[in-house]
C-alpha cells in the first residue's frame, strides 16, 4: 500500500462507488434512518453513528440502526425490517438531495478522465442513484452503471464488477476501483484489479487502511497524480 506504487501507471477504465467517493451523502442517509427510528417510536441517534452503519446496501443499514443499543444477536421484530424500508424509501426518495453534494474535485476527475470508461458501481438502489446523479449532473459521465439490486452479488463480491466491465476488452489488473469502503477494496482485490482507498469518505479512515487498499488518496483530485490521462 502506498501512494506512489502505482504512480504513472496507465489504467484503461475506472470504476467508481457512489456514496462516500463521489458524493457526500451521509447527512441525508442518516436523517432517513433516523426518520425510521422515530416511526418505531425510537429515539434519534448521532448522524456520525448512523452514517457509520452505511455502506452495505439500505437493508443492513436499517439493521444496524434499529438494532442499534441491543444484542446484535436478537432478530428484529416480526415485519419491522420490511416496513421499515418501505419508510425509508419513501422519507429518502424525497429528501436525497437536501444536503448531499458533489465532493470537491470530483468534476475535475471526471472530466480529466472523460477519454477512458467511467463506470459505477454501487450498492444504492438504482431508483436512489439516477437522482442522486441526475441532480448533480454527473449521469452522462458513465459508460455503464449497476446499482445494488440489479445484481445478484453486491460488493464486496466481485460480480458486482464483473457486471459494470462487462464488454470491455480490458484486463482487470487494467481497471482501476475507487471507494471509500472495504467492500470496494476486496472486490477490487478479488477481480485483480487495482484498488484505491479514499480516507475522506463516510467510511472511517483506519477501515479503508485495515483493508490494505494498493493506494490510498484523501482527496480525489489526487488520482491526477497516480494515473495520466490520455
Amino acid at each position: 500500500m502506498g501512494k506512489g506504487k502505482y504512480k504513472g501507471r496507465r489504467a484503461a477504465a475506472f470504476v467508481f462507488d457512489l456514496d462516500g467517493t463521489l458524493v457526500d451523502s451521509g447527512e441525508d442517509i442518516a436523517r432517513s434512518a433516523n426518520f425510521v427510528r422515530g416511526h418505531f417510536d425510537l429515539p434519534p441517534l448521532p448522524l456520525p453513528t448512523v452514517i457509520g452503519y452505511v455502506g452495505d446496501g439500505v437493508e443492513m443499514l436499517l439493521r444496524r440502526a434499529l438494532a442499534h443499543g441491543k444484542d446484535p444477536d436478537d432478530p428484529l421484530p416480526a415485519g419491522q425490517l420490511d416496513e421499515g424500508l418501505a419508510v425509508f424509501r419513501q422519507h429518502y426518495g424525497r429528501h436525497l438531495l437536501d444536503t448531499t453534494k458533489l465532493y470537491p474535485g470530483v468534476l475535475d476527475v471526471l472530466m480529466r478522465y472523460r477519454a477512458f470508461p467511467l463506470l459505477l458501481a454501487t450498492n444504492k438502489p438504482r431508483e436512489f442513484t439516477d437522482a442522486i446523479l441526475s441532480g448533480l449532473g454527473i449521469r452522462d459521465a458513465f459508460a455503464n452503471i449497476i446499482a445494488g439490486d440489479e445484481t445478484p452479488a453486491r460488493k464486496p463480491d466481485p460480480e458486482h464488477l464483473r457486471r459494470v466491465t462487462a464488454g470491455l476488452d480490458i484486463p482487470a489488473s487494467d481497471i482501476v476501483v475507487v471507494g471509500d469502503s472495504p467492500n470496494d477494496i476486496l472486490a477490487a482485490k478479488a477481480l485483480g484489479a487495482v484498488s484505491v482507498g479514499c480516507t475522506y469518505g463516510l467510511v472511517y479512515k483506519g477501515r479503508v487502511l485495515a483493508a490494505e487498499p494498493d493506494l490510498v488518496i484523501d482527496a480525489i483530485g489526487e488520482l491526477a497524480g497516480l494515473f495520466p490521462s490520455r
